[in-house]
Parts: C-alpha cells; sequence; structure tokens
C-alpha cells in the first residue's frame, strides 16, 4: 500500500512539473516569436537598425533562457536556434534583406516548433 501511495505522489509532482514547465515554454516561445514578428517587419520597412537592436535582444533572450532550454529540451533544436539567430544577425549587418526575411521565416517555424515535443500527451509520456 505504501508503494501505491508513493507511486501516485511521484506520478502527481511529475504531471504539476510538466504542467509548469509547459507554461513556461509556451511562454518564451511566444516571446521569441513577437521579437521575430518585430524583425520581420523592421526588415519590411528596410530598418536594419531596428531590426538590428531586435535581433540583439533576441540573441540575448536567447542566451538568458539557454540554461532552462538546454537542460529539459531537444539540443540539436536549440542549436539549430542560435545557428539560424547568428545567421539573421549576418544577413542584417550585410543589407540583405531577402535572405534575412528568408532567416526569419525558418526562426518562427522554430519558435512555433519548440513547445511541441513538450506538451503532455500520452505518447510523450510513454
Amino acid at each position: 500500500m505504501k508503494g501505491v501511495i508513493i507511486s501516485l505522489c511521484i506520478a502527481v509532482v511529475m504531471i504539476a512539473g510538466s504542467i509548469i514547465y509547459t507554461s513556461h515554454i509556451d511562454s518564451v516561445s511566444e516571446e521569441f516569436a513577437s521579437m521575430n514578428r518585430n524583425i520581420i517587419m523592421a526588415l519590411e520597412e528596410e530598418d536594419f537598425e531596428a531590426a538590428e537592436r531586435e535581433t540583439v535582444k533576441m540573441a540575448e533572450y536567447l542566451d538568458k533562457k539557454d540554461a532552462v532550454l538546454a537542460a529539459t529540451g531537444n539540443h540539436e533544436e536549440l542549436d539549430t536556434i542560435e545557428i539560424n539567430v547568428s545567421e539573421l544577425v549576418s544577413y542584417i549587418h550585410g543589407g540583405q534583406q531577402a535572405d534575412a526575411l528568408a532567416r526569419c521565416n525558418v526562426l518562427g517555424f522554430l519558435f512555433e516548433h519548440l513547445p511541441k515535443n513538450y506538451k503532455l500527451k500520452l505518447e510523450n509520456i510513454l
């Protein structure tokens, strides 16, 4: 009987932790997506200075959230995001609007995809 109670307690803690983490990763993903939209708007207006400011802000936010994302997330996905942000910075510095916008589209997909693997679903538990 003790084992059943302990198992139930562990299950409750795991589910509660998963719900909290899912909420956190959703907010991080939405923040990244918001920054990405701001970069896209600046690039469409050919305001490379504003795009660069937003990209620096995005890179700093990524560095700030790196420990949490790396601890529980997919390292390859995080590396891909970091690579794309670095490429975006280069395209903005070079004034390459089309390439920078293409990179933003890739980042938009990655940010949207970020929380999908961490939702509390039966296939993620099993």
